[in-house]
């Protein structure tokens, strides 16, 4: 396999559901997870883990397609995803830190990094591009 599948994951949350983005590196469906978690009371921190399929979780919800990353890219998706700061501590006890900038939590964090990803031509639109390039 020259490119590895990339999925958004949702999972189960609260208040909102967990976004994270997984690739794909196993026959078996299962791969690497990159994620932020934690909360915004506390502040997110980055983390990346081996995972099974995501389907087989409890609180799976949907799996969506990304696009790829080529196989030898797949740390280039670390740095990235390491790049990206986690949300911060955004609540002091029940109060907004400030309130004039929008809460950033799982999904915003999730969302800013696909956009890099594609941005550092990392994540790429069909596994023919992906193919392509890493042949040329």
């Amino acid at each position: 396999m020259s490119a590895y599948p990339v999925y958004l994951v949702e999972s189960l949350g609260a208040p909102r559901n967990h976004h994270a983005i997984f690739v794909e590196t196993q026959d078996d469906g299962s791969g690497t997870l990159f994620q932020v978690k934690g909360n915004i009371q506390n502040g997110m921190t980055y983390e990346t883990r081996q995972e099974p399929k995501p389907d087989l979780s409890n609180t799976f919800i949907s799996k969506s397609s990304l696009g790829w990353v080529r196989v030898h890219d797949l740390s280039r998706v670390d740095s990235v995803c390491r790049a990206n700061p986690p949300p911060a501590k955004q609540f002091d006890g029940p109060k907004r830190i400030d309130k004039k900038t929008p809460l950033r939590r799982c999904q915003e964090w999730t969302s800013e990094t696909i956009g890099n990803l594609k941005a550092e031509g990392v994540l790429l639109d069909s596994r023919d591009s992906a193919v392509t390039v890493s042949s040329s």
